[in-house]
């Protein structure tokens, strides 16, 4: 037994060797990837005036009425393959002119089929007047393989997030209902608010020329977010992804873009 053993044994230190090997150059590059993700998010807001701020301060402004990761933690299955419970890692504060702006970024880990891996994603924010609650929701009519969606099909509806009361309104138990908009724009858009009358008097002629000039775009490659909501002083947007100081910004414009054209004023970030 023991001569099998030692036969062995140097099979046994080569793998441990391999292993360690692995393991730390995968350690190295992660560290290599979060500097320069840290130095691009710098280098971005430093452009804009803003700052980068770390896990300490990295709260998102609505993290009390939307936790991160929030579809990834949700039910039985979300919990069970959650290795490492979401956090806030960094967010960028800057104005975009008159707005006030923060876009966070979340993380955590989830187990797969061998092991685990880190997923993300981000939040932009604008501080902004209180408005009556809404949401409003690209409708998608064009599946993942290209095929064409029956108008039935729940995204080609506006998906279901945008039916789900934000966290305000369920408080409340305020009803939430589907807002009728301009014909024009409803073959892309949908709305949901507590206040139909309120909310579609905010789409006015130009509002509604602006998002018709949006509808154009690929609604996951597009500027303007896949859906908004409007909450408790805020407007804000989560896509699944870590933030591309390339693309960012035209994001943010986008929103900004239509918080004009409705007349929105700007207001404080929360503290």
């Amino acid at each position: 037994m023991d001569d099998i053993y030692w036969e062995f044994a140097p099979l046994f230190l080569i793998a441990a060797a391999l292993f360690g090997l692995g393991y730390w150059w995968n350690r190295r590059s992660n560290r290599k990837e979060e500097r320069g993700h840290g130095e691009a998010l710098a280098a971005f807001a430093g452009s804009l005036g803003g700052r980068v701020v770390g896990p300490a301060e990295a709260v998102a402004w609505s993290s009390q009425l939307l936790p991160p990761m929030k579809s990834h933690t949700e039910g039985f299955v979300g919990r069970v393959g959650t290795v490492r419970p979401p956090r806030f890692d960094t967010a960028l504060d800057f104005r975009r002119g008159r707005w006030s702006v923060r876009v966070s970024e979340a993380s955590m880990e989830k187990a797969n089929s061998s092991s685990s891996a880190t997923i993300h994603e981000y939040r932009i924010e604008v501080a902004t007047s209180t408005l009556v609650p809404m949401k409003i929701s690209r409708r998608i009519h064009v599946g993942l393989h290209g095929r064409k969606l029956a108008p039935d099909h729940i995204l080609a509806q506006g998906g279901t997030p945008v039916r789900e009361a934000p966290v305000t309104v369920a408080r409340e138990q305020r009803q939430w209902l589907q807002a009728r908009l301009p014909e024009s724009l409803d073959r892309d858009f949908v709305l949901f608010t507590t206040d139909p009358i309120a909310a579609a008097r905010a789409f006015n002629p130009q509002v509604v020329e602006w998002l018709l000039g949006q509808a154009g775009d690929h609604p996951v490659t597009a500027a303007m977010p896949l859906m908004l909501t409007f909450e408790a002083g805020l407007v804000y947007t989560t896509t699944p992804q870590r933030i591309d100081p390339d693309r960012i910004l035209a994001r943010v414009d986008a929103m900004l873009g239509l918080l004009d054209r409705m007349g929105v004023t700007p207001g404080s970030p929360p503290r």
